[in-house]
């Protein structure tokens, strides 16, 4: 383990993956931290060069404990499938060999908004994994807060914008904001909040964030602002898109249909709807960004959206 003052050794879970990846990237490029990819014996999943990677059994405790010895943080990144087991199997290896860090499997909605939480199940189910970090004892967690990630969504689909078919259907008027990340940018935030010292009278610090959520963002924008910056991207006009309304409660409402009738893509009725709902997604309220302590300036939409559509037109 490395000095009381920093932190070095980074083992990351999911380090070829979708938010995992990105963190990789963003660790790298600070060229100040031992990385550590702890990966399952079969994963086909490709690493960038100066990433020490370590194969086996998650269901093994010993293997998780040998693979954690040293390391000063535990970043989990793992998909929405993945066993509830292997987050706990994780986090009771790291607090066995005493590793003082876990970075859970968040980076999403604002885990301390109960709002947000109980009209979104999948975000509550996580409380339990930051309460297991504080019984145990050993470990600190922080939890990053970014909201929905704006490049995955507009790829995806799931703002109700679908860039291929030029058709849009928009909540309500379009123009409830939220606040939402690009993956990049969470990159660069976990590699900047791990950068800080564990400790500091006069500048912000890792302790500064411990068993708390650390926010971050890339900007504030509705389905309309989002329309636009793709119109603008792919050089189309209103006119060339089939654009509907319609009212975002029965657009969540839908969810828990399409769920009831073995559809899992209710769920994400449920989860993008809610984040336009005021109180919900539209802000932090009252819990403060962490881009200025971490040196983070919002991304510009335009840019992010341009990159967004080139990398469609790849595919």
């Amino acid at each position: 383990m490395s000095s009381k003052d920093d932190v070095k050794n980074v083992a990351i879970v999911g380090a070829s993956g979708l938010v995992g990846g990105e963190i990789t990237r963003s660790l790298l490029e600070r060229g100040t931290f031992n990385i550590t990819a702890i990966s399952r014996q079969e994963s086909t999943g490709t690493l960038p060069p100066g990433v020490t990677v370590k194969r086996g059994d998650y269901t093994s405790s010993n293997f998780l404990e040998s693979a954690l010895e040293g390391q000063d943080v535990l970043i989990i990144t793992l998909s929405v499938m993945a066993s509830p087991d292997i987050q706990t199997g994780f986090i009771r290896a790291a607090a066995k060999v005493g590793v003082p860090w876990i970075l859970p499997n968040e980076y999403g909605g604002d885990g301390a908004n109960e709002e947000l939480l109980n009209a979104v199940p999948i975000l509550a189910s996580k409380t339990k994994y930051r309460d297991l970090i504080e019984e145990l004892g050993t470990s600190s967690w922080i939890g990053i807060a970014c909201n929905l990630w704006i490049d995955y969504g507009l790829k995806g689909g799931w703002f109700s914008i679908d860039i291929p078919s030029r058709k849009a259907t928009l909540y309500d008027d379009g123009t409830n904001p939220i606040v939402t990340t690009s993956l990049p940018q969470v990159g660069r935030a976990v590699a900047r909040l791990l950068s800080l010292p564990v400790y500091s009278s006069s500048s912000p610090s890792l302790s500064d964030y411990k068993n708390q959520f650390a926010y971050t963002r890339s900007f504030s924008v509705s389905q309309t602002d989002m329309l636009s910056a793709v119109q603008r991207a792919t050089s189309t006009k209103p006119e060339d898109w089939e654009i509907t309304r319609m009212p975002v409660d029965e657009y969540i409402k839908a969810g828990p249909e399409l769920l009831a009738k073995g559809d899992r893509m209710g769920m994400l009725n449920i989860l993008y709807g809610s984040h336009f709902k005021k109180g919900l997604g539209d802000q932090y309220y009252g819990r403060e960004s962490a881009n200025e302590k971490l040196g983070l300036e919002d991304e510009d939409l335009d840019e992010v959206v341009e990159r967004v559509v080139k990398e469609m037109e790849r595919k």
